[in-house]
């Protein structure tokens, strides 16, 4: 026996490459991204609440606004506890409701943080919702005589039966624009295939028309799934019911649900309209896949146009345009059918009882799936609008595929020759070439062989009826692509969708009806405190670009590189409203942009957080823009293009938006439209609806002069409630060196409350002569982009929530800090987080 060496034992002292070093071994990686979450918050909780949140709130927020109603109404709540649900219901429906009548299904609010404070959007509410009112989770009754379960399974039904109105309404538009485009092609002959082999002639139309029978059929199926889905979840509970006396049949027919459920149990545990739909959509999937393959075969052939905006180039054949529109339906149908099959087998692995296999766990997948119908079916349409013959094949091509042949062996049936034998006749003759070869010698040895006497009239008729394909636009059979059948079968399509749309129409006008309802009744029962608007903030708009940590402003014909150059929302309007927002006020903004880029960018940016937006579009002017630069101590200084903002005017401003209960203008310098007079007459219209009015002027361009000073001294400040300028808007209005006499100068002589931001010294309030100070905590600065505005919004949230001027002037001043000390794009979620 050979001794082993040590080499022998040890592979790494062999020189073995594979082994594996101590520090390689003992390397972990990761088990979640956030450090503050357990891994399963962080892996599952996290992932499902910010997938689901978007579409569950504004369902849960109308559903609980109903279920508020009925218990007020049989007495299991008391009114004055039920006003005030009602009231806070209302706060976070204007904040994360659905836009109004006609609205889509696709959530107004995109995203939701997850903070980790509740693990799902059911807590969630809760927690927003005793914010909302002011009072703790712990004194809510939202949930009384309710269960998760119920209300999950309404809010399910309620998203979903809008996505089934929008996919309904989209199919019968699709069946309308193919009866179009196909009435326009009742005579575009080619050739029609079987099994991939050319077959018969037919036509566009034709196809068209087959594919529009096929979607009407889809939406007869929607329609009877709506109404299965339309049936109200709400009032059984658990799965039992409740002891406490409540109206589900009042609960569902304020949610406009057809009627409410006749066993509890199946209420909760069901998933029979889950699979109905999910199927459907795996139905609309595959008819438009293959749809699609025949349409791709088209264009290859050039026989109908290749329109170009659904195309793509080639990344090296300059020549090539590619219908990869086509190939991605095709994906898009095996991605449904996936869906289909991740729900099926997530409900059947669950029990006959309530679960989320059977119920939450699926909702991802049908929202996922309905909004990858919606595009399928806009892709379907948008080609269906663009079919246009290009080179259809010519009779002669037609002839030559053979499609012709199986007319030859019809017309000799016609002449009581028996079927197999005229099949025999016309397979002899192809077997020798197609019919523009046949010769009349053929024709009868073939009839000959046949067995079938003839003296020339069958000869003629084989040789006529081959040779021309147009022959199929005078059939006249049912459902043929004769020109009289496609007539009949076009306007039958039409007549048919129009019923169907309006069967949906008034579902859906049911549903609208059923909402106004519920939110009038709500808004009636909450009174006065339910205000539209806790905050509306008038003045600029527009995009910020922020050069960070610049070292000085680089001389002519010289670049200097800067650490980042960013985009954002800009003006100190738009920001305090936003922050408003994100702090969870129902705010509105009033501004003016632009009918350009900028402008659109101002919009998406604005309403991201669920505010409401009064953006006034200005067709002859660009939109305002800002340059901000930010030097080494995080100092700033700005260069501004009014732009359209700049022509904002009162009569731009809508009579409700002075109606909220505060009303803050603000970038008063940067509208000369709402300068002086104009402005102290819309403060004092919000005033005389009992508005508490704020002003935020900025820095006027040119420095302060007596002008200035007498403008806001005469118009401005007379009519305002809370002034609110920083340090060098104090002392430069005041014409005074110390923050606090300055404060009290202006308050004495206009009345009006000063509160001022002092950067870094924190913030002081005056009114009556008294003095209130708060200290700023000591914070590294990221980027004070904005930290101003952001005080505001804090502020009058605060005060919003009842807190004392003392109490909101330290909110205000710790949320402006910790503010600035966050990087930018976590500033929405800590905001989300703050309870002023």
């Amino acid at each position: 026996m050979q001794e082993r060496t040590t080499d022998d034992r040890n592979p790494s002292a062999a020189g073995n490459e594979k082994s594996t070093r101590p520090d390689e071994r003992s390397r972990r990686l990761p088990l979640r991204e956030r450090e503050d979450l357990s891994i399963y918050w962080d892996n599952h909780l996290r992932v499902a609440f910010e997938q689901s949140a978007p579409h569950d709130l504004p369902a849960m927020v109308e559903a609980s606004l109903a279920h508020v109603i009925m218990l007020r109404e049989t007495g299991a709540l008391a009114e004055q506890r039920a006003d005030a649900l009602l009231a806070g219901l209302l706060t976070l429906w204007r904040r994360w409701g659905d836009a109004g009548p006609g609205e889509g299904w696709a959530p107004r609010v995109s995203s939701h943080p997850f903070d980790g404070s509740v693990e799902d959007p059911y807590y969630y509410l809760e927690q927003q919702l005793a914010a909302a009112c002011g009072i703790s989770t712990a004194e809510l009754d939202v949930q009384l005589a309710r269960s998760r379960n119920d209300l999950d399974a309404g809010v399910f039904r309620m998203i979903l039966r809008r996505g089934i109105l929008d996919l309904a309404e989209l199919l019968l538009q699709t069946v309308r624009d193919l009866t179009g485009t196909a009435s326009r092609n009742a005579e575009a002959v080619l050739i029609g295939h079987t099994h991939r082999r050319p077959a018969q002639p037919t036509t566009i139309a034709h196809v068209l028309s087959g594919l529009a029978e096929a979607m009407l059929s889809q939406a007869d199926e929607l329609l009877s799934v709506y109404d299965e889905m339309n049936v109200s979840p709400l009032g059984s509970a658990a799965f039992t019911g409740t002891d406490i006396e409540i109206d589900a049949n009042r609960v569902a027919a304020l949610l406009g649900f057809d009627r409410s459920f006749t066993a509890s149990y199946e209420a909760v545990a069901g998933a029979e309209h889950f699979m109905r739909l999910a199927a459907l959509h795996g139905r609309i999937g595959a008819t438009g896949a293959r749809w699609a393959r025949v349409l791709q075969e088209w264009m290859n052939l050039g026989w109908v146009r290749m329109p170009s905006e659904f195309t793509q180039g080639s990344s090296i054949m300059p020549q090539k345009k590619n219908p990869v529109v086509l190939e991605h339906l095709v994906s898009m149908s095996g991605a449904a059918s996936g869906e289909m099959t991740s729900i099926f087998t997530t409900i059947a692995a669950g029990w006959y009882e309530d679960s989320n296999n059977a119920t939450t766990d699926v909702q991802k997948h049908l929202w996922t799936s309905t909004d990858r119908m919606l595009r399928v079916v806009r892709l379907l349409d948008g080609l269906s609008l663009e079919i246009a013959p290009e080179q259809l094949p010519t009779d002669e091509e037609i002839v030559r595929s053979g499609a012709t042949t199986t007319a030859v062996a019809e017309a000799l049936a016609t002449r009581a020759v028996p079927w197999r034998g005229a099949h025999d006749v016309v397979g002899t003759l192809f077997r020798q070439g197609d019919p523009t070869t046949w010769t009349a010698q053929q024709v009868d040895a073939a009839l000959a062989d046949a067995g079938i006497e003839d003296s020339g009239p069958l000869r003629e008729l084989v040789l006529s009826s081959g040779r021309d394909p147009r022959r199929i636009l005078d059939r006249e059979q049912p459902g043929s692509p004769g020109r009289g059948p496609i007539a009949i079968a076009l306007r039958e399509a039409d007549d048919r969708a129009a019923d169907l749309a309006g069967s949906f129409a008034q579902r859906r006008q049911g549903l609208e009806d059923a909402r106004e309802n519920l939110l009038r009744t709500a808004t009636d029962l909450a009174g006065p405190t339910a205000v539209a608007h806790a905050l509306s903030v008038i003045g600029n708009a527009n995009l910020d670009i922020i050069v960070h940590r610049a070292r000085s402003f680089p001389p002519a014909g010289t670049e200097q590189i800067v650490p980042t150059i960013e985009v954002r929302l800009g003006g100190s309007a738009a920001i305090a409203a936003q922050r408003a927002a994100q702090l969870g006020l129902p705010t509105r903004l009033v501004a003016k942009v632009g009918d350009d880029p900028t402008g659109q960018m101002v919009r998406d940016l604005a309403g991201a957080d669920g505010l409401d937006l009064d953006l006034i579009t200005d067709d002859a002017h660009d939109s305002g823009l800002t340059v901000v630069a930010e030097d080494q101590d995080h100092e700033r200084s700005f260069l501004s293009s009014l732009g359209a903002m700049g022509r904002l005017v009162p009569e731009d401003v809508p009579a409700e938006a002075l109606e909220a209960r505060f009303v803050l203008f603000s970038g008063y310098f940067l509208l000369p439209g709402l300068q002086g007079a104009a402005t102290g007459r819309l403060l004092s219209e919000a005033r005389s609806h009992g508005a508490v009015t704020a002003v935020d002027t900025g820095h006027p361009d040119g420095g302060w002069s007596e002008q200035k000073r007498r403008e806001l001294m005469e118009h401005v400040l007379p009519h305002t409630d809370l002034f609110l300028p920083n340090e060098s808007e104090l002392i430069g209005l005041a014409g005074i060196d110390d923050v606090e006499r300055a404060a009290q100068h202006l308050a004495a002589r206009s009345g009006v409350t000063v509160v001022a931001k002092l950067a870094a010294d924190g913030a002081l309030l005056c009114t009556d002569g008294h003095i209130i100070r708060a200290d700023a905590p000591q914070v590294e600065a990221v980027d004070t982009t904005g930290a101003g505005d952001s005080f505001n919004a804090a502020f009058l949230a605060a005060l919003h929530r009842g807190q004392s001027n003392e109490a909101a002037l330290a909110v205000a001043v710790t949320t402006a800090s910790e503010l600035i000390a966050t990087a930018p794009g976590a500033r929405a979620e800590l905001l989300r987080g703050v309870t002023p």
